[in-house]
């Protein structure tokens, strides 16, 4: 069996400057749970791929925002959120962990409704 370090399996994909750019203009918010090891390396499958995602994400955000865009990782437990998987919107504290979506949205002037009322 072929084994690859999951730094190199999680890697980033490669997308040209034009569509990287278009990521500028959306704002976008990354959320996670907790119980992450962010800085120890593990030889525990899952959560070494937690600890590499928040890398990639940290990543991400970083190269997103430098090219002007609206990149923001919320870590849950850091506003005293906890208990939650990486399906926090699944979580039995779901509407908590969407109340702070809703701050988000809000935040972002998001949260206005700019569809079509009449359903045309």
């Amino acid at each position: 069996m072929l084994r690859r370090p999951l730094a190199v399996l999680l890697g980033p994909d490669l997308v040209s400057d034009a569509d990287f750019d278009q990521l500028a203009k959306i704002p976008i918010q990354i959320v996670f749970g907790d119980k992450i090891e962010f800085n120890t390396p593990s030889p525990i499958f899952g959560v070494e791929v937690w600890r590499i995602v928040v890398q990639r994400a940290r990543q991400f955000a970083e190269a997103v925002n430098s090219r002007g865009g609206d990149v923001e990782i919320l870590f849950l437990p850091e506003i005293g959120i906890y208990g939650n998987t990486h399906f926090a919107f699944s979580d039995l504290n779901n509407v908590e962990v969407a109340d702070q979506l809703s701050v988000w949205l809000k935040r972002k002037r998001l949260d206005e409704y700019g569809g079509d009322h009449e359903g045309k």
